[in-house]
């Protein structure tokens, strides 16, 4: 689904690399997950909690603008409503 867009997909989160693996390998999700425990990203990526990231999804443009960002803690659940959802926001 996500490789017919234009687009590089991500997971981000503040977890550990091990724990990425995990649920990478639990969902089926075949896009890379890439931690970021100082939460830099999630923070630009306007997912940062209070003490950890929320869930959801981010799109940023070629020039890593924030395009839009949307809280959403069923994003894997619903991954194709998901993937619909960031593709409208790159078209």
């Amino acid at each position: 689904m996500f490789e017919e867009m234009d687009a590089n997909v991500y997971a981000l989160s503040s977890d550990s690399p091990e724990h990425h693996v995990e649920l990478k390998e639990e969902m089926g999700f075949t896009f890379e997950f890439l931690s970021d425990p100082s939460m830099d990203v999630i923070e630009k990526a306007d997912m940062k909690g209070q003490e950890t990231s929320v869930r959801g999804y981010s799109v940023f443009d070629e020039n890593g603008e924030l395009i839009t960002s949307e809280e959403d803690d069923y994003w894997g659940e619903n991954i194709n409503d998901t993937a619909e959802k960031i593709n409208n926001a790159l078209e």
